[in-house]
């Protein structure tokens, strides 16, 4: 009899927990990024690395002469 009643309250738990278990958001559940950081490696051990920010639909690009990052379109090339 024990073992019905666990059973039964095993069945009972699943029947109540699984509607919610698989619930998916409005918009997909992924996060919309309108930018993204570009990060370039430090030259030497002792610089910091060169950040800045560019859309997200844009290509990040970076001058090694200068050490200065830019933002080109996508279809661009990096120069």
């Amino acid at each position: 009899m024990t073992r019905w009643i666990a059973a039964l309250g095993c069945v009972f738990a699943l029947t109540l927990a699984m509607p919610f278990g698989n619930v998916a958001e409005a918009d997909g559940g992924r996060k919309i990024y309108r930018s993204k950081k570009c990060v370039a490696p430090a030259r030497m051990l002792r610089e910091a690395p060169v950040t800045w920010r560019c859309a997200a639909r844009q290509k990040c690009c970076y001058d090694w002469l200068f050490r200065r990052g830019t933002c080109v379109a996508a279809s661009a090339r990096c120069f």
